[in-house]
């Protein structure tokens, strides 16, 4: 059966490197992009759509035309919305997708149900590592829109016989990261005091703990959900490991080779940081096969590079 893959969200951070991904390891893949930005080099005119997922005509047309047998949802709006945008883009628009290709009625069709580990939000100590069965208690609008995106992935596998798997993501970090995101934020402020743009950084919490992964292996994992996942069921994509952010800014220091003042910026502060985040990944070892390869120190040292 001709294989070919739809990464939704297919501009974004994400997106581009599952995109590169499947170009280099699956040449005989036919890959279509859509995403309400326009298209990248990445894909040729003929297999990419700029469109809103929440136009049901438009979504419609793009399935009927691609006939995907693999869709990586990826997208979704992250930041500087209100509760009614996230909702509208994240749960309307993802319903908008799971109608059409249930109504397509697309033979061997597998869809990997991007979330984000934002959605277990407030977790206590004693609930460390946060296996799949940690209940959700999300702080954020965006992390409430991710849970309720969840929730309808599962719905859809029931009431529309969807093949869904869900990876829940958790801080995802390396080369083509959006500056607003920790730790590429802290890597342009070095880049500015290494080219005497400025004498300091500036910072949030820094003693919040997070576990990262890096991307391109956030994005072995979205591969092997497509075969080795169980139908319905939800994977943990992280290191397995947390990290402070203070950590992060010493080792961007470091492979910077200088240092410079930190000062704390209130605007920075978040009240409804969460302390500690740290996944188990056994279950995605176990079932999927899958273990992270690339080492914290060597995702940020590309992103550095990337930089320059």
């Amino acid at each position: 059966m001709a294989v070919s893959l739809l990464i939704t969200g297919a501009t974004g951070f994400v997106g581009t490197c599952a995109a590169r991904f499947w170009r280099e390891q699956h040449p005989d893949v036919d890959v279509w992009g859509t995403s309400d930005r326009p298209r990248t080099d990445g894909f040729a005119p003929e297999r990419y759509r700029q469109l809103d997922l929440r136009d049901t005509s438009a979504v419609r047309a793009l399935i009927e035309d691609a006939r995907p047998t693999r869709v990586l949802h990826l997208a979704s709006l992250i930041a500087g919305a209100d509760l009614e945008s996230f909702l509208s883009v994240n749960v309307l628009g993802t319903d908008r997708l799971y109608e059409a290709l249930a109504d397509a009625d697309i033979s061997g069709l597998r869809v990997v149900q991007v979330t984000s580990a934002a959605m277990y939000g407030r977790v206590r100590d004693d609930e460390l590592p946060i296996t799949e069965e940690q209940p959700f208690r999300p702080v954020t609008a965006y992390a409430v829109s991710k849970a309720a995106q969840e929730h309808l992935s599962i719905a859809a596998g029931y009431a529309r016989s969807l093949w869904i798997v869900r990876a829940r993501a958790f801080n995802m970090l390396g080369p083509g990261q959006p500056e607003h995101l920790v730790p590429m934020t802290f890597a342009r402020q070095i880049r500015g005091v290494a080219a005497g743009m400025a004498d300091r950084i500036r910072v949030g919490l820094t003693s919040a703990r997070r576990d990262f992964v890096d991307v391109r292996d956030a994005v072995a994992a979205f591969e092997l959900m497509f075969e080795r996942g169980a139908r319905g069921e939800a994977y943990n994509v992280a290191s397995g490991r947390d990290v402070s952010v203070d950590e992060i800014i010493r080792e961007l220091f470091d492979i910077a080779g200088l240092e410079a003042a930190i000062e704390v910026d209130p605007e920075r502060l978040r009240p409804v940081d969460v302390p500690v985040v740290r996944a188990d990944i056994s279950k995605a070892r176990r079932e999927l096969m899958w273990e992270p390869r690339i080492a914290l120190r060597r995702s940020l040292e590309d992103m550095w590079e990337a930089l320059s």
